[in-house]
C-alpha cells in the first residue's frame, strides 16, 4: 500500500467514526488546511470509483452556486442525466420522477433534491439501508448568505431522512460558511511531513539520485525541527545546501538556507541567523519569487529583533520584486508592514494611510479567495479605526469591503502573524 492509500484509509476510518457517532446530523463539515481538504475530496472521489470500499453512495458537486432558487435543480438535473444514461442499458427502463414539489414553507429549492432522492429510494428498496452523502464543493459562490440559507433549509427539509447527509469542507482558519446551526464539525488531520517523507521513500526505491537525496534531507530536517531537534535538523539542512549547490538548483539552495536561518532564529542564535539569511538572499537574487520571499522573510526577522529601519528597507525591496513579477499577495503584505512601520507619535498616521490605501488597491486585483486569505480585511479594519467609527470614510470603506470580500469581511480581520512563528521570535 502506497503512502497516499494509507492516508485515504485513515480518512475512511475517521469518516466512518464521525458518521457512526452522529447518526442524526443532517450536515457534516470537515475542517482542515488546504492539503487536508484536498485529501478529503480525494477520499470522496475514491468512493466514486470501482475500487470503492464503502457500500454507501457518495456524490460530489462542483456546480457554481448562483441562486438559492435554482441550485437544487442543478443538482437534480445532473443526477437525472446520469440516471437516464444508465437506464438506456436496461431492457425495461425505470422512470424517475424528479419534479415532485416539497411540502412546507421554504424560500429556496433545497427540498427539491431531497424529494428526488426520496423517490429514488422508493424505486430501489435495496437503497434503504445505504446512506447517500452529497458533498457540495461549488467552484464559486455568488452570495454566501444565500448559500448558507440554502444549506440550512436542506437541514430543515431532510428531518426524518437520516440516510441523506449533506457534506461540506471548509478551511480551518478562513471559514467561508459560519451560520450553519445543525452542522456537525470535525477536523481532518494528516501529518504532511510524514506523508511527504514516506512518499519520497516509496517513490525513490532503488534510486540514489542527488535530487532525491536533497528532497529526503529536507524532509528529514522538517521532521527533526518540528520536534525541536535543531542540531539534527541543521545537519540535514547543511547537506541539502551542498546537494542543491552542486546541481545548480538556486531555489532549492535558498530554501534550505532559509530553513537554517529560521531554525537559528528559533533558538535565539541571531548572529548565525543573520549569516544564513544573507547567504539565502545572495543565492535567490532579486528578480524571482524566491527572491521576494527571502527579502520578506529577512525583513520579518529584522522586525522581530527590533531592527525596524533595516526591516523596512527589505520590505520595500520585496515589494519592488513582487510588483516586478506580478505577485500581489507579497506586494500587499510588505506594503502593509511598511505602513505599520510608518506610524509613529512624531509623524502620525497620515503616511501609513497612504500605504494602507495601496494595500486595498492591490487586493482588488486578486481573486476573491486570495483576498479573503490575505490581510486586506485587517488593513481595512485598521483604516476604520483611524478614520473613526461612524465617519463618512469608515462607512464608505465598509461598503467597499463588503463588495470586495463579502458581508462577513470583519470576521476575517485577524492580526497577521508577521511570520513570527516561522522566524521563531515567540518560540522558546
Amino acid at each position: 500500500m502506497d503512502p497516499m492509500q494509507l492516508e485515504l484509509l485513515k480518512i475512511d476510518r475517521q469518516w466512518q467514526q464521525e458518521v457512526k457517532q452522529n447518526p442524526l446530523a443532517p450536515l457534516f463539515i470537515g475542517l482542515g488546511e488546504k492539503h487536508e481538504l484536498h485529501l478529503f475530496e480525494s477520499y470522496f472521489k475514491y468512493q466514486l470509483s470501482d475500487d470503492a470500499t464503502s457500500q454507501d453512495i457518495f456524490i460530489i458537486h462542483y456546480q457554481p452556486f448562483e441562486s438559492p432558487a435554482t441550485y437544487g435543480s442543478t443538482l437534480v438535473e445532473e443526477w437525472k442525466e446520469v440516471f437516464d444514461l444508465w437506464q438506456t442499458e436496461h431492457a425495461v427502463p425505470v422512470q424517475w420522477d424528479t419534479a415532485q414539489a416539497a411540502a412546507g414553507n421554504f424560500k429556496t429549492d433545497a427540498p427539491l433534491p431531497i424529494a428526488a432522492l426520496r423517490t429514488l429510494h422508493s424505486l430501489y428498496p435495496a437503497l434503504q439501508d445505504r446512506k447517500i452523502f452529497v458533498h457540495l464543493a461549488p467552484v464559486s459562490i455568488s452570495n454566501r448568505n444565500d448559500f448558507e440559507r440554502w444549506i440550512n433549509e436542506w437541514c430543515k427539509a431532510v428531518q426524518g431522512q437520516d440516510n441523506l447527509k449533506l457534506v461540506y469542507a471548509d478551511h480551518r482558519q478562513h471559514r467561508s460558511l459560519r451560520k450553519l446551526s445543525q452542522a456537525h464539525e470535525f477536523h481532518i488531520r494528516m501529518d504532511i511531513h510524514q506523508l511527504m517523507k514516506h512518499a519520497a521513500a516509496h517513490g525513490n526505491r532503488g534510486k540514489n539520485e542527488e535530487e532525491s537525496d536533497y528532497q529526503q534531507q529536507i524532509l528529514n530536517a522538517s521532521n527533526y525541527l518540528s520536534k525541536g531537534q535543531h542540531d539534527q535538523g541543521h545537519v540535514a539542512l547543511e547537506r541539502a545546501v551542498v546537494l542543491a549547490h552542486k546541481q545548480g538548483l538556486k531555489e532549492a539552495e535558498a530554501t534550505a538556507l532559509l530553513m537554517l536561518a529560521q531554525s537559528y532564529a528559533a533558538i535565539r542564535k541571531h548572529k548565525e541567523a543573520h549569516k544564513q539569511y544573507h547567504k539565502a538572499l545572495q543565492v535567490a537574487g532579486d528578480h524571482t519569487l524566491i527572491g521576494a520571499q527571502m527579502h520578506m522573510n529577512y525583513g520579518s526577522f529584522l522586525l522581530s529583533v527590533s531592527e525596524k529601519k533595516e526591516a523596512r528597507n527589505y520590505f520595500d525591496k520585496a515589494t519592488l520584486i513582487a510588483d516586478r513579477i506580478g505577485n500581489d499577495f507579497i506586494a500587499m503584505e510588505c506594503t502593509r508592514l511598511v505602513g505599520q512601520l510608518s506610524e509613529s507619535k512624531w509623524s502620525g498616521v497620515g503616511k501609513a494611510l497612504g500605504y494602507y490605501r495601496k494595500c486595498i488597491d492591490i487586493g482588488k486585483r486578486m481573486p476573491e479567495d486570495k483576498r479573503r486569505q490575505s490581510s486586506m480585511a485587517y488593513v481595512a479594519l485598521t483604516m476604520q479605526k483611524i478614520y473613526g467609527e461612524g465617519s463618512k470614510e469608515s462607512r464608505a470603506l465598509d461598503q467597499e469591503m463588503a463588495a470586495c470580500i463579502g458581508e462577513d469581511w470583519k470576521s476575517l480581520a485577524t492580526m497577521p502573524d508577521e511570520y513570527a512563528q516561522t522566524n521563531g521570535h515567540n518560540q522558546p
